[in-house]
């Protein structure tokens, strides 16, 4: 029989049909779910699909019904792929005596200010400057304190979500009163950096990720993601795996990537490592303990490696401690088609077929349809379309991309309001 896994479930990086297809003839699903998040009570009929529903209020993870419940149904592990949840996570983890992040280190990965504090108290080098916001008042001091430029974003947060670029001191203090105004309870501000396109070349973005697995005592890194360049203000237009820095930057990479995560006390399961990349290295921007979104697809359509599945692996004990970084025949993408920051809604899409005909496009995925609204602010949850595909290198990824880009046509109501 196989073994039960239990996944508390939230908007994140992976979705239920993911996970569904993840698990099928490989672990039985107990899926934790807080019903008064709209997201997850959206996802629920499919849920209880796919495995056991147990609801829970994550605010409570450890009321004595949840246990009692989960007790009963035994898992022999547990993860989840939300960074909203993972402290939530991380408490039944040590409840039960099951292996995931430790509070502490739960908390770390989910609060990036404290994330930020814990590297710099390890002796990480190169951090950006920061400083936590909870009220308007707060504001000018901590904007001085880091310096404009600055980037103002959620201490608690994933997908780019209200993430802002504030030029002055005065830009900071009247974007930390709209974000908080808006319904964010807490933010931080960051030191602005400045990415050198020299690195990965004018034609991709000046920032990466690190797709790691922490085994073992090990930290194996699957690769590097590439990226095309941000639309303003920190908005994403795609991924690509592998990406094309040279070996030199890779190490480092990859070795500010481990110091960070034994830093952070990540001892087991999937991390997704984001930095800049400018004239003096790369530098962090922030870690998150969980599969990256995308990542998943891009990372096994290139290499044939299960990231997901592999997460799962990791809850159970299952992964080999002699575990091998992954090789790849290929470099796979997702395209990103994001909202105009004046957009409302969605007018019009044309040109799906012709191009899900161009050579090396795959898949195109419609996530929002005509008179749909859009805003920019929710950030990775704000796609119009996807296109997803591959490419034998990275100048053929490039002139696929114009060619999506000139062929898949969105229009959007971009009225005030």
């Amino acid at each position: 029989m196989p073994p039960r896994l239990a996944v508390v479930h939230d908007n994140g990086s992976v979705t239920p049909l993911q996970l569904a297809a993840a698990a099928s003839g490989h672990c039985e699903l107990v899926l934790l779910c807080d019903p008064s998040v709209p997201a997850v009570a959206k996802d629920l009929p499919l849920l209880a699909q796919i495995g056991t529903v147990v609801e829970f209020d994550a605010a409570s993870p450890l009321a004595e019904a949840t246990v009692q419940r989960l007790e009963a149904l035994g898992p022999a592990g547990i993860t989840t792929f939300s960074d909203r949840v993972l402290e939530a996570t991380a408490a039944l983890a040590e409840r039960l005596g099951l292996a995931f992040h430790s509070p502490a280190t739960a908390a770390a990965l989910a609060d990036k200010h404290l994330q930020r504090a814990t590297l710099a108290a390890a002796g990480v080098p190169a951090l950006p400057r920061y400083a936590a916001v909870s009220a308007p008042g707060d504001a000018a001091a901590a904007a001085v304190a880091v310096g404009a430029p600055a980037v103002v974003k959620p201490r608690q947060g994933a997908g780019s979500r209200n993430t802002v670029l504030a030029r002055t001191v005065a830009d900071c203090v009247r974007t930390v009163e709209e974000l908080l105004a808006a319904g964010e309870s807490e933010l931080v501000l960051e030191e602005y950096l400045v990415g050198d396109p020299s690195v990965a070349g004018p034609r991709w973005g000046d920032y990466v990720s690190v797709e790691s697995v922490a085994v073992g005592g090990r930290i194996v890194h699957a690769g590097i993601t590439g990226k095309p360049p941000l639309l303003d203000p920190f908005r994403e237009t795609g991924a690509f795996f592998p990406s094309n820095v040279d070996a030199v930057t890779a190490a480092r990479l990859t070795e500010a990537t481990e110091q960070a995560l034994r830093a952070l006390g990540v001892t087991s399961g999937i991390a997704h490592t984001e930095f800049k990349l400018t004239a003096d290295g790369p530098r962090l921007i922030e870690v998150n303990g969980r599969l990256g979104g995308f990542i998943d697809d891009t990372v096994g359509r290139a290499t044939g490696f299960p990231m997901l599945r592999t997460a799962l692996d990791c809850a159970l004990g299952r992964v080999s401690a002699d575990l091998t970084a992954p090789v790849h025949q290929r470099i796979a993408f997702q395209r990103f088609f994001a909202p105009p920051l004046d957009a409302r809604a969605i007018v019009s899409m044309t040109g799906v077929k012709e191009t899900k005909a161009l050579p090396g496009v795959r898949r195109v995925e419609a996530v929002r349809r005509p008179g749909e609204p859009v805003d920019w602010r929710e950030g990775t949850q704000a796609f119009a379309a996807i296109v997803y595909g591959e490419a034998p290198d990275h100048g053929a990824l490039a002139e696929l991309f114009d060619a999506i880009d000139k062929t898949l046509v969105v229009t959007y109501d971009r009225g005030s309001g």
